[in-house]
């Protein structure tokens, strides 16, 4: 960064008057990236292969064209029969009365009911054209918990709010000091009572106590061991014993014990085991000694065997081949390779990073 001040600062000058003329001469303008003309590619011999472009604009014009055909004035005046299929219209639905269990749980009319319509003026519909006339439903209000506190809340929100308009009313009114009675003495303020002095004490944290508690504890024990090691070292002699306390047994007279010869299974495995490899290599000489008597007599039987079969055999001499079909090579009927472009993400990834470079 220092470097960069410093060559920041020779160069201010320069590039100030360079860039007052750029501005002055034409607008700045992005500039455009171009491909370099090297002389290689004029040497270089022209591609026969197409580009991917071109394939796909001779695939386009090889494609047949799509023309659609004059729409028939017949299916749209059909029912149905003809192209688009017509749904049928639903029919409107007819409401029905609701038959609920109660009516028949109520059972027949009472006598009282019967009595009153014993009159002059007898209605011909009976009870049962009468059970059959729809019954208006008189909806009643729903008395719920919830409506009664929201009302007692709108009730206690409204006075709050009509106390604090009634204080904020109150509070705009200026209310003057009372004017002394007399102006020729002064009125002066009684002088207050003085106070004592603030005394400071100390904390009563529970650390310090567990730390009084604890160095208690350890004095109380240093002075302990202290007076334990002051009884260890206070000297008192033992008392004389005139009786053994402790009688010693008497010695019994027994013949010394005599020393023989250990007798170990080892030495006897080991006899055994030598026995058991001598077995061992005996068989193996055998056994190489019929293998290679085996095998001297298998090779001799096949050197007889060879000597007999080139006696019998006949030297035949190989056939010539057949020249009435001769191999002519003909021309392939595959047709020629046509190279792809691979679809890569790379060029996805610059075109996404550069979108000034195209």
């Amino acid at each position: 960064m220092e470097r960069a001040s410093r060559h920041a600062d020779t160069c201010s000058e320069a590039s100030s008057v360079g860039t007052m003329r750029s501005q002055g001469s034409k607008p700045l303008k992005l500039a455009e990236a171009k491909p370099p003309q090297l002389e290689t590619a004029l040497r270089a011999r022209p591609s026969r292969v197409k580009s991917t472009q071109e394939l796909e604009l001779e695939e386009l014009e090889k494609a047949p064209k799509f023309k659609a055909k004059p729409l028939n004035k017949k299916i749209l005046e059909s029912k149905g029969d003809i192209g688009v299929f017509a749904h049928p219209k639903a029919q409107a639905t007819e409401p029905k009365e609701f038959h609920f269990r109660t009516d028949d749980r109520l059972g027949p009319p009472a006598v009282a009911d019967l009595l009153d319509k014993l009159s002059l003026y007898s209605e011909s519909s009976s009870y049962h054209d009468k059970k059959d006339m729809p019954r208006l439903t008189i909806p009643n209000p729903f008395n719920l918990h919830t409506d009664e506190r929201g009302h007692d809340k709108e009730r206690q929100l409204e006075a709050q709010l009509l106390q604090k308009k009634l204080e904020e009313e109150k509070a705009r009114k200026f209310k003057a000091n009372p004017y002394p009675y007399t102006t020729d003495y002064p009125v002066v303020p009684p002088k207050p009572e003085p106070k004592p002095c603030t005394r400071a004490e100390g904390f009563q944290l529970e650390s310090l106590v567990r730390h009084e508690v604890e160095q208690q504890r350890l004095m109380e024990e240093r002075e302990r061991m202290e007076r334990e090691e002051a009884q260890r070292r206070i000297v008192r002699a033992q008392p004389i014993l005139k009786e053994d306390p402790i009688p010693l047994p008497q010695k019994e007279r027994k013949p010394l014990t005599e020393v023989q010869q250990f007798e170990l299974h080892v030495d006897e495995r080991a006899v055994q085991r030598s026995e058991f490899d001598n077995k061992v290599k005996e068989k193996e000489i055998t056994y190489k000694r019929l293998r290679e008597e085996n095998e001297f007599a298998q090779k001799i039987e096949e050197e007889k065997a060879l000597k007999q079969l080139r006696r019998t055999l006949v030297p035949q001499a190989r056939p010539l081949p057949k020249f009435d079909r001769p191999f002519r090579p003909q021309r392939s009927k595959k047709q020629v390779t046509r190279p792809k472009s691979p679809q890569l993400q790379v060029n996805e990834r610059g075109a996404r990073r550069h979108p000034f470079m195209r």
